[in-house]
């Protein structure tokens, strides 16, 4: 099986621009952008290994995130980290075939 991957780094917004709703324009952006009948990358989800603190999980879940992991537990597993570490991340996933559906009414 091939996996079609696209990479980014890390997003993050200046201090001085927070609660603008920039970071959530640029993920609109982004999730527009692999649904456009143009791009041709094959991509169906998103993936983000954001910080692990409640502000930053908070923001992707308002941008319709979801874990990839339902608990902590399993995650910590998942990384070979043991119960006394701390997970410093966690891991979620946009579906873009969601809002492929929102847009047509369907999924393709």
């Amino acid at each position: 099986m091939q996996i079609i991957q696209v990479r980014g780094q890390r997003l993050g917004i200046s201090q001085n621009f927070q609660s603008k709703h920039l970071g959530s324009d640029v993920l609109s952006f982004i999730k527009a952008w692999f649904v456009d009948p143009l791009n041709k990358t094959g991509c169906r989800f998103l993936l983000v290994d954001s910080y692990n603190k409640e502000r930053n999980l908070k923001f992707y879940q308002n941008n319709e995130f979801k874990f990839l992991f339902s608990t902590e537990e399993q995650e910590r597993e998942f990384r070979g980290l043991g119960p006394d570490r701390p997970l410093n991340s966690r891991l979620m996933y946009f579906d873009l075939i969601e809002l492929k559906k929102k847009q047509t009414g369907k999924a393709e």
